[in-house]
């Protein structure tokens, strides 16, 4: 009898764990709570912004980076969708980020960790994707974004056209600002440095 039960349970434990990498019907972007929609507002053209906001997510893959001066290192997939059939495009987008204004002091030769965030819809014209990188640390839902997210369609011939953003942001990247208090600790620790090695 136990080898049955525990067959029953390796079943239940394999049925959860693929029904996990699989997408949740209906969810939005509120839901995966992975940006403000502050600065979503702002980082997409204006017609696609309130669409995104009540459209249903087909599928969400994430790639987790190294930032490295202004661009991600480090790359890997972290959480996939859709069968892994997007994970490349993901790939692609963070090969291609830019991000600029970040600093750390304590992590001087080793970037901030990024989250690029794919997510795919399914919309009349055939597939769109959105695409965004956040900062995966400590107060890294506290920094001020500014950017253009990228957003795609796959038409039916199998290309990726790519849909402008706001004016003046489109093709320059993102750029991120800790905010005044965190700039403040990183310039305090700077100094106690200099003062530990002058000592």
């Amino acid at each position: 009898m136990k080898p049955l039960l525990t067959v029953l349970i390796l079943v239940a434990f394999l049925h959860s764990s693929v029904a996990a990498t699989r997408s949740t019907p209906g969810r939005t972007l509120a839901d995966i709570n992975a940006i403000s929609t502050r600065v979503l507002q702002r980082s997409i053209s204006p017609k696609f912004y309130k669409s995104l906001l009540i459209s249903p997510i087909q599928g969400w893959i994430v790639v987790r980076a190294n930032i490295s001066g202004t661009h991600l290192s480090g790359m890997r997939v972290i959480h996939s969708e859709l069968n892994g059939v997007y994970d490349s495009l993901a790939l692609k987008l963070a090969r291609e980020a830019q991000i600029a204004g970040y600093y750390s002091i304590e992590r001087p030769h080793l970037g901030g960790s990024v989250l690029l965030h794919l997510l795919i819809y399914q919309i009349a014209d055939g597939t769109m994707a959105l695409s965004f990188p956040t900062f995966e640390e400590p107060g890294g839902d506290q920094m001020e974004y500014w950017g253009c997210a990228r957003i795609a369609v796959l038409k039916s011939d199998g290309k990726w056209t790519e849909i402008e953003g706001p004016a003046g942001l489109q093709g320059k990247g993102w750029a991120v600002r800790q905010g005044l208090k965190n700039k403040m600790r990183a310039i305090l620790k700077a100094e106690m440095k200099s003062l530990n090695v002058d000592s």
